[in-house]
């Protein structure tokens, strides 16, 4: 599978100061989820629904752009991740 810029889980970019976050896979590939969503082959918390998720992303992401601004880049975002589709 092709390297995914962002989590396909959070939409948590993938660039150098985040590149510790990208998770791997039981193999060792690098995954297309970060350590916040994905754990030894397995999404943390399963069940969350992407509303969930949301509200779990705009009290971090809203501190630097404001939490309006945050829940709408995330549901704008979220329901393009492959998580969500």
């Amino acid at each position: 599978m092709a390297d995914a810029t962002m989590c396909q889980s959070c939409g948590l970019p993938f660039n150098k100061e985040h590149a510790h976050f990208i998770a791997t896979e039981p193999d060792g590939r690098r995954s297309i989820y970060c350590t916040n969503c994905y754990k030894n082959g397995k999404f943390i918390d399963p069940d969350l629904t992407m509303e969930e998720m949301v509200d779990m992303i705009v009290p971090v992401l809203g501190k630097s752009i404001g939490k309006e601004k945050a829940r709408k880049e995330m549901t704008t975002l979220l329901p393009t991740l492959k998580r969500w589709k």
